[in-house]
C-alpha cells in the first residue's frame, strides 16, 4: 500500500529535489499511477499523508520543509512572466531559417522560476540545419542576454523520440509549446505509461510556417552552399560547446558531441543534470516513503 502511495505522490518527491512545492494539479498530472483528481484528494487527506506532508491552500509539500510552499508563490509569478516574454520572443524566433518550433523549458515551463531565470527555449531545427540555426540564435542570445533568449537546446525534427528516464519525462510532459506543431508527447508513447493522467498535450499558440521570410530565405541557405555553411557552423558550435564546458572546470561529454556530428541534437545545457536529477530523487523517493511509513507506524495503536 506504500508503494502505491508513493507512487500516486510522485510529484512531491521529484519537487523536493528542486525545492519547490507542488500544486494538486502538478500532483495529479505526474502521478506515477492512474487516480482520479476526487481519489488523489481523498490519499491527501488520509491519515499517512497527513503526517508525511503539509498541505496548504492549492500546495503541497513535504512535512519537514513547510518553507517551500511560501516561495512557490513568487515562483510561479516569475514563471508566468517568464512564459509571456519567451511567447513574445517565439513570435520572432519563428520566422528564423530551418526553425521549425520552439518550446519553453527549464523553470519556467516547470511553474518555479528562481530570480534570476533564464528564458530556456527548445528550438526544434529541420534536418541537417542543426548549426546553422545554433549561430543564428546564439548570436542574437549573446547579444540580447540569456533573460531575454536562451536557446539552449536545438533538437532536429526527425529526432524527437528520447529514451525514458526520469529526468527526460518530466522536461517533456512540462514543456510549454510556443510555436510549431511538433508534439514531444506524442513522439514519446511511452510517457503516457510513465504518467498514466497525462492530459492531452498542449498545442501552440501558433504553428511554424514556413513563414514567408523562410520561404525566402531557405532556398539561399539549401543545397551546397547551405551545406558549407552548416560545417562551419557546426565548428563553431563545437567551439562553443568547448568554452561552455571550459568555465565550468569539465570537458565536453563525448555524447554531446557525438549527438552534434550525428545531426540529432545539440544541448549545452542537462547533460550533467540527468544523473544529478535521478540520483537526487530516487534519494527524495525514500525519504517519501520513510515518512509515509513513520506516520503509518505512530497512528498504530501501541
Amino acid at each position: 500500500m506504500t508503494s502505491d502511495l508513493v507512487a500516486a505522490l510522485d510529484a512531491v518527491a521529484y519537487g523536493d529535489v528542486f525545492d519547490s512545492a507542488v500544486s494538486e494539479d502538478e500532483l495529479w498530472r505526474y502521478s506515477r499511477v492512474a487516480v482520479s483528481r476526487d481519489e488523489l484528494k481523498r490519499l491527501l487527506g488520509g491519515a499517512d499523508a497527513r503526517r508525511a506532508l503539509v498541505v496548504e491552500g492549492d500546495l503541497v509539500a513535504p512535512a519537514d520543509r513547510p518553507h517551500l510552499i511560501g516561495s512557490r508563490a513568487a515562483g510561479i509569478e516569475r514563471a508566468g512572466r517568464i512564459e509571456r516574454r519567451a511567447r513574445r520572443v517565439a513570435r520572432v524566433v519563428r520566422h528564423v531559417p530551418f526553425v521549425r518550433g520552439v518550446a519553453l523549458t527549464g523553470s519556467a515551463a516547470a511553474g518555479n522560476a528562481p530570480e534570476p531565470a533564464d528564458t530556456d527555449l527548445l528550438v526544434i531545427v529541420a534536418p541537417g540545419r542543426l548549426a546553422t540555426v545554433f549561430v543564428l540564435l546564439g548570436t542574437a542570445a549573446r547579444i540580447l542576454g540569456r533573460q531575454v533568449l536562451c536557446p539552449n537546446y536545438y533538437l532536429a525534427g526527425d529526432h524527437l523520440a528520447f529514451r525514458p528516464g526520469t529526468y527526460v519525462a518530466r522536461e517533456l510532459a512540462q514543456a510549454v509549446p510556443l510555436v510549431g506543431a511538433a508534439d514531444l508527447v506524442s513522439a514519446n508513447p511511452w510517457l503516457r505509461d510513465w504518467f498514466p493522467n497525462l492530459p492531452a498535450a498542449r498545442r501552440p499558440s501558433r504553428d511554424a510556417g514556413p513563414t514567408v521570410a523562410q520561404r525566402a530565405l531557405e532556398p539561399l541557405l539549401g543545397g551546397r552552399l547551405g551545406d558549407a555553411l552548416e560545417r562551419r557552423a557546426h565548428r563553431i558550435a563545437v567551439a562553443r560547446l568547448r568554452a561552455h564546458h571550459r568555465a565550468a572546470g569539465e570537458g565536453v561529454p563525448p555524447a554531446v558531441l557525438d549527438a552534434l556530428a550525428d545531426g540529432r541534437e545539440l544541448r549545452f545545457h542537462g547533460s550533467e543534470l540527468r544523473p544529478a536529477t535521478e540520483s537526487r530523487y530516487e534519494e527524495a523517493v525514500a525519504r517519501l516513503a520513510s515518512a509515509l511509513d513513520a506516520g503509518r507506524d505512530a497512528g498504530r495503536p501501541g
